[in-house]
């Protein structure tokens, strides 16, 4: 099923995708059909949100990933967790292998093994597409990353995909192309015009931080109906390696020629975006100024709370070392309390025991003088 055989439903669903995400999988999706057909088995590498299969309803697509996917449009309905540079299928096992936006996410070292690995599994046709390293990309990237950091919190999922692209490194185009010639013949093809692009993702992203899906959606439709065909042009934010490896009669270039004699042809392919820019800038310089402002509240908030923190955290302290001191004294109270009835009942003690003293002394004298006076009154031999 192409485009045009869509209902109006499905395109209006698809259009209101952002602009970047539709525009990789409609162009894919326009290149399978022309090489293989709107039925053809696919498979999309890194593909596990199944977006593709969205474009190609009649397809079948399966997709692999590192990870399940957690969130984002549809789920691939066959997903395979598998790495893209040892991947668990037989040679020629698919009509076409596709690729977007992945080959920058692969560590430098792997992509040799990946692009093999598409090559190898391809039957008929493989279709890499990704920003390669080419003038303005990095810029690009490293622009948009700084503004979604400011407008965003620090684990907004675009800054790590940024980061990626910034930390790896763009793909080296001829390189990629090179180690894919020994499989067959290779034609490079221009996707997104840089400009365009960026113009479009930092909109994109503003109406995004309003929090409002209708705006974003609009605005992703008016320009993935306005720009998507004229924007398959240099210079470009991706580019596309499209290559052959089966005996289909038509080349590579045969297939990319009539996308880039459409954009050529295009009404919008001079598109005077001034205007936009404009009314850009203005939103932007304002954003960014209501930006820092509520920064600036935000943190005078946080001041506020941790100045109230602290102080209730130095009250709380100041108690307890108040409780734990009272305690001591009535610790040092009773200790010393404890003492003084201990040397009260010792006195007493001591008292008691030479008045005891006195009184046997008392006694014995006594006693002896008693005892005394009874000797004296007998007489040894007289009688009484």
């Amino acid at each position: 099923m192409s485009w045009t055989s869509l209902t109006a439903a499905q395109q209006d669903s698809l259009l209101r995708r952002p602009f970047d995400h539709f525009a990789r999988y409609r162009l894919a999706a326009e290149v399978i059909s022309a090489t293989v057909g709107p039925d053809a088995r696919v498979l999309d590498l890194g593909g596990g949100p199944g977006s593709l299969q969205a474009f190609m309803p009649d397809a079948t697509v399966t997709s692999t990933d590192l990870f399940q996917p957690s969130e984002w449009f549809e789920q691939a309905p066959r997903l395979v967790l598998a790495d893209g540079a040892a991947l668990p299928f037989a040679d020629d096992a698919f009509d076409v292998v596709v690729s977007m936006d992945t080959l920058e996410h692969v560590r430098p070292e792997s992509r040799a093994a990946f692009l093999r690995e598409t090559a190898r599994v391809a039957a008929r046709w493989a279709f890499v597409l990704c920003p390669f390293e080419a003038p303005g990309v990095a810029d690009a990237d490293t622009a948009l990353r700084e503004y979604v950091a400011n407008r965003f919190a620090p684990d907004m999922p675009t800054i790590a995909i940024l980061d990626e692209h910034l930390g790896y490194g763009h793909p080296d185009l001829e390189a990629s192309r090179a180690l894919l010639e020994p499989f067959g013949p290779v034609a490079v093809m221009p996707s997104g015009r840089i400009d365009r692009w960026f113009a479009g993702m930092l909109t994109f992203f503003h109406l995004l931080a309003i929090g409002d899906d209708e705006p974003v959606e609009v605005t992703q439709r008016f320009l993935n109906r306005a720009f998507y065909e004229a924007d398959i042009a240099e210079p470009a934010y991706r580019h596309a390696l499209l290559l052959r490896t089966g005996e289909d009669s038509s080349t590579p270039e045969e297939v990319i020629a009539p996308l880039l004699r459409r954009a050529d042809a295009h009404a919008h392919r001079d598109a005077d975006l001034d205007l936009f820019r404009v009314i850009l800038q203005e939103a932007l310089v304002r954003s960014t100024t209501e930006a820092r402002r509520d920064r600036a509240e935000a943190l005078a908030r946080l001041e506020d709370v941790r100045s109230t923190a602290v102080e209730a955290a130095r009250a709380d302290r100041d108690a307890e070392i108040a409780a734990l001191r009272a305690q001591l004294d009535r610790v040092k109270q009773d200790a010393r309390a404890h003492r003084e009835a201990h040397e009260a009942a010792v006195a007493r003690a001591e008292a008691a025991e030479a008045e005891l003293d006195a009184v046997r002394g008392s006694r014995s004298f006594r006693v002896a003088r008693t005892a005394a006076g009874a000797a004296s009154r007998i007489v040894p031999g007289k009688r009484r």
